[in-house]
């Protein structure tokens, strides 16, 4: 297992960010905005990596990308790219500088608005850090998510138009992921040394889970899911 492999590091790391070994004095609150504007891009890759604080994602931009950065260390500011290869826009969103900082004078949060208007990749890592995805809406096409240590909540509910894969590496803390029970869920989970609570699934045996919908149905969400340490609840959502 992938996560397990790197699960030591991913511990560590996580043991030096927390420790406060290196503390950096904290300055007054900052607010950056993040932006992406709409060009001639036909679908969109989108990576975000969020070393240590807290994030919320959803759908609703305007623009390709829209949202803002409030922190308290220089090292946190987020720092995004965008180039063009193709028909595919390739947007990196990430902090510009280390976040081996001491945890308790950070504060960091990050807004972030997707487009869903226009179909997409997305891959989301977190390291030390609170995360709330919320996708419904969103024109996915892909979705990978790797979390390190803190709770992440993921909404996949909605009624989906197109079927897409997911992956989903968890590391340590709760994770909660929400999938919809008007189309077909596939889901097949992998346990680390964590623990599992599959709600409103149906178990077909050796780690695979299927909603009510599934077998009639044409849009399917296919999820793989990696269970570390922590403990991860799916669950429906409407």
């Amino acid at each position: 297992m992938k996560k397990l492999v790197g699960l030591g590091v991913v511990m560590g790391t996580s043991v030096f960010v927390l420790s406060g070994c290196f503390s950096f004095m904290p300055n007054k609150m900052q607010e950056e905005t993040i932006l992406v504007e709409k060009d001639k891009a036909k679908t969109l890759e989108v990576d975000i990596d969020l070393g240590v604080g807290e994030m919320n994602l959803t759908g609703g931009a305007k623009e390709w990308v829209e949202g803002k950065a409030d922190y308290n260390i220089k090292k946190l500011a987020p720092q995004v790219t965008y180039d063009v290869s193709g028909d595919t826009g390739e947007v990196e969103i990430k902090h510009k500088g280390s976040t081996k900082l001491g945890i308790s004078n950070i504060k960091n949060t990050w807004a972030i608005q997707l487009n869903d208007d226009i179909p997409m990749d997305l891959t989301v890592e977190t390291g030390a850090s609170l995360a709330n995805l919320d996708l419904q809406g969103l024109q996915l096409e892909k979705l990978d998510i790797e979390a390190g240590v803190g709770d992440l909540t993921v909404n996949l509910g909605g009624d989906w138009k197109k079927s897409f894969k997911a992956n989903i590496e968890t590391g340590v803390g709760q994770t909660t992921i929400i999938v919809p029970s008007k189309v077909g869920v596939k889901l097949t989970t992998e346990k680390g040394i964590g623990s599992s609570n599959i709600e409103g699934l149906i178990s077909k045996g050796q780690g695979v889970y299927v909603n009510e919908a599934y077998d009639k149905a044409d849009v399917v969400l296919d999820i793989k899911s990696e269970i570390g340490v922590g403990d991860i609840t799916f669950k429906l959502g409407k």
